[in-house]
This record gives C-alpha cells, sequence and structure tokens, in this order.
C-alpha cells in the first residue's frame, strides 16, 4: 500500500485525536454514578398510564361539587360508576385548579410541574416527567388524540397522535424518535407496528356512524382506548421487564362540550367511563399506576346551550378551573385530599408514585402521594460518605460515590444527613430533613466559614481553570483536523 499524503493526514489527525483523548483524560473531573440503598422494601409500580381526558371539569364527575351554568342553572351530570371507583381504589384530590384555560399551557403544566408553563419550556433538558424516566431507564410513548404539540412529541419515544383532531376526519401519524441499540429494537419494532395498523383503522372507528352523530364521538374516544389496551397487552405479555410512561389523550370529552352541548357532553363522559373500567383492570393486572387528569374543564351558557373553556365569559369560572385528578398504584394509600392544590403538582406527585426521586428543571409543584414511605436522593459535590441518623440511631450508610438514592424510608420523621467528602473527610457537612415527602438533598462545596475559603476558592479556581482548557484543546484539535481534511 502506498503512503501517500492522504494516508500521512490521516495518521496525524489520529495522532492529534489521542493527544486530545489522553489531555481530557487528566484535566476533567470524575464522573460520578447512583448508589441505591433500600433502608426498608418498597413497592413500586411497573409503570404509568396517564389519561388526560381533554376538558373534562372535576365539577362534573366529583359527588361533592355541583356544576353551574352561566345563568346560574344546575347542569345535569353523567353517571360514572368506574370513575368513582377509582376514586375509592386509590389518591384523589378534591379541588385541583389549572392556571391556564389553554390547551396547551395546560398539557404544558401537566408534564413540568410549573405552574407558568409554555411549550417551549417542555422542550429544555431535564424540564419534564420524560426526561426523569428517560434517565431510569423507561420507554415514554403516548396516543394523542389531542394535547400534542411538538415539544410533547418530541419528548416520546415513539407517539401516534392526529394531525386534524378531528371526529369527522381523523388523520393518525405516528412518528419515531429515538434509535434504540439492539436489545430496544424489538421493543421499538413491536410498538410501531401496532400503532401503524391502529392509525389506519382510526377513520374506520368513525365513518361507520351517520356524521354529526353522537356515536362518533364514542367512536373517537374507543379508537384511543382500545389502541392502549392493544399497547399494555403487547406490554405485559412480550416486554415485562421493560418500565415505561404511556400518555394517553381523549379527545372527544372536550369536542362533544363545545359542539353537542352540556347533554352530549354528558352523554360522552359516560361511554367514557365505561372504557375507563377496562383500562383499570389492566393496569391493574399488569401492576402499573394510573392516573386520571384533564387540561382545563368545561362550561355552559345554560342548561341546554354551548359550552366553552377559553374565552373570557368562560375562563374564569369554577366548572372550567378544576380539574380532576385520580391516581391509583400499588403504593399509595386511599385518600380524599382535601384543601387547594395546582396543575403543578401533579408531575412531582407522578415521580413520587413511580419512586423516582429526582427534580424537574422548573417545577414549583409538590408532590401529593402518600405512600407510607419516603425516598431521599442525596447529591455530593465529589466522591464522600452519607450516613443517616433518626435520633440516635443509624438508619443507613453508603460510601464509595458522589450521588446515592435511599429507598423507604419512615414517612413523617426528622432525619440528621451526614456526609463526609473524600478531598474532606475530617470535615462533617450536616442536613436535617422532615420526611413528610420524598426529596432531593443537595450538598454543595460552599467553605466552612470558620475554617477560612481558601481552599474552597481554590479548588474551584482549578474547576474553572480544567473546564476552559478542556474546551480550548478540543476546538484547537478540531480546528487542526478540519484544516488537514481540506488539504
Amino acid at each position: 500500500m502506498k503512503n501517500g499524503p492522504e494516508s500521512n493526514n490521516i495518521c496525524i489527525v489520529k495522532r492529534v485525536f489521542l493527544v486530545i483523548c489522553f489531555i481530557v483524560s487528566f484535566t476533567a473531573p470524575p464522573a460520578g454514578a447512583l448508589t441505591q440503598i433500600d433502608v426498608n422494601p418498597i413497592s413500586t409500580p411497573d409503570g404509568a398510564v396517564i389519561l388526560i381526558i381533554d376538558g373534562l371539569g372535576s365539577s362534573y364527575i366529583y359527588p361533592e361539587i355541583t356544576p353551574y351554568a352561566l345563568d346560574g342553572a344546575i347542569i345535569e351530570k353523567p353517571v360514572v360508576r368506574n370513575i368513582s371507583m377509582l376514586s375509592d381504589q386509590g389518591l384523589r384530590v378534591l379541588n385541583v385548579l389549572t392556571p391556564s384555560t389553554e390547551g396547551e399551557n395546560g398539557h404544558s403544566v401537566i408534564v413540568t410541574g410549573n405552574s407558568g408553563a409554555t411549550p417551549a419550556m417542555v422542550a429544555y433538558t431535564d424540564a419534564t416527567i420524560y426526561d426523569i424516566a428517560h434517565k431510569n431507564g423507561y420507554f415514554t410513548l403516548a396516543i394523542l388524540e389531542k394535547g400534542d404539540i411538538p415539544e410533547i412529541l418530541a419528548e416520546q419515544d415513539v407517539v401516534v397522535h392526529d394531525l386534524t383532531t378531528s371526529i369527522n376526519d381523523p388523520q393518525m401519524e405516528v412518528i419515531v424518535n429515538s434509535q434504540y441499540e439492539s436489545q430496544y429494537e424489538s421493543l421499538q419494532t413491536s410498538i410501531t407496528e401496532i400503532l401503524e395498523i391502529n392509525a389506519e383503522s382510526a377513520p374506520v372507528y368513525v365513518e361507520q356512524h351517520p356524521e354529526g352523530s353522537i356515536e362518533r364521538y364514542y367512536a373517537y374516544n374507543c379508537w384511543a382506548m382500545d389502541t392502549t389496551i392493544e399497547v399494555l397487552d403487547l406490554m405485559h405479555e412480550s416486554y415485562p421487564e421493560q418500565k415505561f410512561i404511556l400518555t394517553v389523550n381523549v379527545g372527544a370529552v372536550d369536542t362533544a362540550g363545545l359542539y353537542r352541548r352540556s347533554e352530549g357532553y354528558a352523554d360522552t363522559i359516560e361511554d367514557l367511563d365505561i372504557m375507563i373500567g377496562d383500562l383499570y383492570e389492566r393496569t391493574k393486572e399488569n401492576d402499573l399506576a394510573l392516573i386520571l387528569t384533564s387540561d382545563h374543564g368545561m362550561t355552559f351558557q345554560s342548561a341546554d346551550g354551548r359550552g366553552g373553556s377559553k374565552s373570557d365569559q368562560y375562563a374564569s369560572q369554577p366548572e372550567v378551573l378544576r380539574i380532576p385528578f385520580i391516581v391509583t398504584s400499588k403504593n399509595l394509600n386511599n385518600e380524599l385530599l382535601e384543601g387547594e392544590f395546582g396543575q403543578q403538582d401533579i408531575a412531582p406527585t407522578i415521580l413520587s408514585v413511580l419512586d423516582l426521586p429526582d427534580e424537574m428543571r422548573f417545577t414549583n409543584g409538590r408532590s401529593l402521594a402518600s405512600k407510607g414511605y419516603v425516598n431521599f436522593k442525596v447529591i455530593l459535590p465529589e466522591t464522600g460518605t452519607v450516613t443517616i441518623y433518626k435520633g440516635n440511631e443509624m438508619i443507613a450508610d453508603a460510601m464509595g460515590d458522589d450521588s446515592y438514592v435511599f429507598y423507604g424510608l419512615e414517612q413523617n420523621s426528622q432525619y440528621n444527613i451526614r456526609v463526609k467528602t473524600a478531598e474532606e473527610p475530617d470535615r462533617i457537612l450536616e442536613r436535617t430533613v422532615f420526611s413528610d415527602a420524598d426529596h432531593v438533598i443537595r450538598f454543595d462545596s460552599t467553605p466552612d466559614v470558620s475554617k477560612g475559603s481558601g481552599d474552597a476558592d481554590q479548588k474551584g479556581t482549578r474547576r474553572t481553570i480544567g473546564s476552559v482548557l478542556i474546551v480550548l484543546i478540543n476546538l484547537a484539535g478540531l480546528g487542526i483536523i478540519f484544516r488537514l481534511i481540506k488539504k
């Protein structure tokens, strides 16, 4: 083989690359892992189904609340035996308010846990429940008739959504966002095949009923629920070890409120309630959590008038602002939670139910889950040891890492957390935490004032200089490579 200019350039490129890797390996800070400690046994579900019933107000399904029209007339409520049964099997939050009656914002709040969320916020790193789920090995998929903003579509590994959001002309599209390594290729392919087959069948569901009939509304919801059951059966039978979050948006209740008046709204809720019974049984059999909620509610002009949610005359009404929040899971206590809560509390609660004690980037919500235990995630500035005390009793001890999760701590107790880092083993950092909910506890590298700040400042300076050097070395190396390639 001849050694011409091109082969010489390739050799130089390889050498430059090896030098860069060598320098980075010595200047980059060591990467930490995550150590998990079971303080007591816990019972975590294998995943979750998040059912978002677009436009469903809790005023119409909660027995404690009476819905009124704008003119003061009482609206007749649907009969919802299965939803009522869910309420008795888990957590039901009586008064949850949405901060925005815009559907896009409502869905953004649900997945980010931020009361001021917009679609743009969803796109940020570590901003959603899906980001946290992915970091913990979860597969995310969705079946969305509404609520299919591009940012939420991009958060799913596989998703099917309606391009038209039209009951008369549904056009379902399947999107695959991730290409998996070999061990996940079969899962991705299987899910995609089911969704593509069902996407083609969506028009058939509605076209068997006359246009404008209430049965078309039922059929539209039925398509989403049938597809959901098929996906759950596949995951249970073929991929029982894979944890996942399936988000489902059924859209016909909202549309019925807008175009079929209060009677059609109630009838569509009643029909959907029958299907929710089957969904609950599947989630229970498959060891999954089921979360039922909505983006916003609905109110009506009169007892037989049309409904609305967005315009000024509707948006401030309690029937629009109140949304349902019901959760069933094997690790939850049965509870009716009273008080004032917000839509932003949904995302932290979902993470807590799944025993994922991580913080979303922008959340200002709080977990409402009562599990009988809590989990602590402890994050250190560097490798160190963590010891947890309850009174004088040592509950747990771990070492050799910079991040730890302690599962199964007793709820509503006071714990003292003591930390020693590898660089300063004689210095003890302490934090007292009340275990009312799951917590992320961060120990930063703030210097001990009594010892002066010189050492900490020097460490910070060294880290900054190291980071800058890494960037400069990479840029220089890339510049050399590009110049050689051009030649």
